[in-house]
């Protein structure tokens, strides 16, 4: 008998660790669609040309057959704990086909109680405010705090980039007040939680951070390193001068185009009581390239990665990312165009 009971035990664990067949089929999907954008990555690796390059990277697999594959699965297995892995697959890996849509409005109705859905909750951070109704709805109905703390991460980080981008001022400090709010309960009540292996409360610390100290009207923060040359400056080391600051990288596409015209301000500007300052945030050996290919004039501190000292103080979420120092070393013009910033320049002499 003791054998049967231990025989019969084993079974139960199998049974319990095997993955389910709607779990299985989930799996399958997410894989199929992923081996086969893998597969078109090592083509385009591969391609002898340019122009075979192209073929690949304009043939890129799209995520939309699968996305409907998925959505015939969710829509039959509605009440299945399994499901909410192909939701989220949804909001978060095909947010721009109209099945990842219907996830979404799912998210916050039918699925806004569920246990495993933090990772797509913590996600609409990026949708804005639209977010906003099946945030609150996850808040209101979720009981789990994973669920719970990613929603109140999400609603926050939504209002303070809103706070943070907004011209209207009444929306700007609604917003703020709202972020403050989702971020203090959070801190308050699920400062330990982690999704991704990432804790909430370091991120929500950042943004606190920057609502703070990273405003117009700020000292701004310091930005110190070594430039190219191993030799350590200081942004306080031009106070009495207006500073333009860059954060760029060579890896960054969108920083290519706009280093020619930082070279000309660099230029334009000596004579005018300005200076242009990089942060380049690629690893040294790849930063002396990046400066000598892009021909850059002005000097940089070389922080090493996206994730170097003076870069995670600025808590920088796009690139290039430019603000203009007074001469006071004050805030002036936070994440303007450099023509904004060459004017108020002029405007000051």
């Amino acid at each position: 008998m003791k054998h049967i009971a231990l025989f019969l035990l084993t079974l139960v664990a199998a049974a319990q660790e095997a993955p389910s067949t709607l779990a299985t089929e989930i799996r399958s999907i997410i894989d199929e669609y992923e081996n086969s954008v893998r597969a078109n990555t090592q083509k385009m690796i591969a391609a002898a040309t340019e122009e075979e390059k192209n073929k690949y990277r304009s043939s890129i697999p799209s995520a939309g057959p699968y996305a409907t594959k998925m959505m015939q699965l969710v829509q039959a297995n509605l009440d299945k704990p399994d499901v909410v892995k192909a939701v989220s697959w949804l909001v978060t890996g095909a947010a721009n086909f109209p099945e990842g849509q219907e996830a979404l409005k799912m998210l916050g109705s039918v699925f806004a109680d569920r246990k495993g859905i933090a990772e797509a909750v913590k996600q609409l951070e990026y949708h804005g405010l639209p977010a906003e109704p099946i945030l609150k709805a996850v808040i209101e109905k979720n009981t789990n705090r994973e669920e719970k703390a990613a929603a109140l991460y999400a609603l926050g980080a939504i209002h303070f980039k809103n706070f943070d981008a907004t011209a209207d001022r009444v929306s700007g400090e609604a917003s703020k007040g709202r972020a403050l709010e989702c971020f203090q309960q959070l801190n308050a009540d699920y400062s330990d939680v982690t999704i991704q292996g990432f804790k909430l409360s370091d991120f929500t610390a950042k943004m606190l951070f920057e609502m703070t100290n990273l405003q117009v009207g700020c000292e701004a923060p310091e930005i110190e390193g070594k430039d190219a040359d191993g030799i350590s400056f200081k942004l306080s080391d031009y106070r009495g001068k207006h500073v333009i600051v860059i954060f760029w990288g060579g890896w960054c596409h969108a920083c290519h185009g706009i280093l020619p015209l930082m070279n000309q301000a660099a230029a334009q500007l000596k004579d005018k009581n300005a200076v242009v300052i990089g942060v380049n945030t690629d690893i040294e050996s790849e930063a002396k390239k990046a400066l000598a290919d892009y021909q850059v004039t002005f000097r940089n501190v070389l922080d090493n990665t996206t994730s170097g000292p003076n870069t995670s103080l600025y808590n920088l979420r796009n690139f290039p990312t430019l603000y203009l120092i007074d001469t006071r070393g004050g805030i002036a013009i936070k994440n303007g165009s450099l023509d904004a910033m060459i004017a108020r320049i002029n405007e000051a002499k």
